[in-house]
């Protein structure tokens, strides 16, 4: 692509026409590196991949697990900007949806340096090309772990549109991400109630009616074996010459 084409995205909101520019990752965001003990208020939790930070589950609970009260994690503020090292391709990126949390300080989290610019940069994490300039500073450590230095990913090139712009990109993508989450609910939802079918419109444990039937049918659901109702030769689909069914 050429440079000039690079400074346009094809699709835009009305009235904006005005070329990105380019800058350092420096210039928009600042690396957040504080790190204070679990408390009330910064509650312990996870980074999970493509959720972002999340409570814990009830496995997870610090009683059990961490002996130590003063262990001190890494504080994180809603909007931070928030990568692994290790898992960027499988969705260890993006930004804090949740608030005031701390996760473990393996993680390298990045404040805004002005209001929501980090979760632009969180919605552009999405993208490969974002992940490839990454994954170019990546140095291997210790245990097969990967590490890419603050200082190098803030050293990132990119090409961002006006700040009134960011916000229209950012409220277009939360829309989009509530209507994802919506039917992603609802497809759960779908899933229960399939399920909730599969044991009422058969019968159980020996019986042979169902809980739940269509209107009309009455009678009793008979017992066959497998074979009185088809032959099927092994590695042949049921449309293929050799499927039989008895007469």
């Amino acid at each position: 692509m050429k440079d000039n084409q690079a400074k346009y995205p094809q699709l835009r909101f009305k009235g904006f026409t005005d070329p990105w520019e380019q800058c350092k990752l420096r210039g928009i965001l600042a690396e957040r590196n504080d790190q204070i003990t679990e408390t009330n208020e910064y509650p312990l939790m996870s980074f999970v991949q493509g959720k972002g930070v999340t409570p814990k589950g009830k496995r997870y609970n610090r009683s059990f697990l961490v002996k130590d009260v003063d262990k001190k994690y890494k504080k994180t503020e809603l909007g931070d900007f928030i990568y692994s090292s290790n898992n960027l391709e499988t969705g260890s990126i993006g930004f804090n949806r949740t608030g005031k949390a701390v996760i473990s300080p393996v993680y390298s989290i990045f404040k805004s340096k002005r209001e929501q610019e980090s979760q632009f940069i969180g919605i552009m994490s999405a993208r490969k090309d974002f992940i490839f300039k990454m994954i170019r500073f990546r140095q291997g450590v210790v245990y097969g772990q990967w590490r890419i230095h603050e200082s190098d990913f803030l050293n990132i090139d990119i090409r961002i549109p006006s700040y009134e712009e960011q916000q229209s990109i950012i409220c277009f993508f939360e829309k989009l991400n509530k209507a994802i989450t919506l039917h992603q609910r609802k497809l759960a939802k779908l899933k229960e109630l399939k399920q909730g079918y599969l044991q009422k419109l058969f019968p159980q444990n020996g019986s042979k009616f169902p809980q739940l039937r269509f209107a009309g049918f009455a009678d009793a659901w008979e017992q066959r074996k497998l074979g009185e109702e088809a032959q099927l030769t092994m590695g042949q689909s049921p449309n293929s010459e050799n499927y039989t069914k008895n007469p």
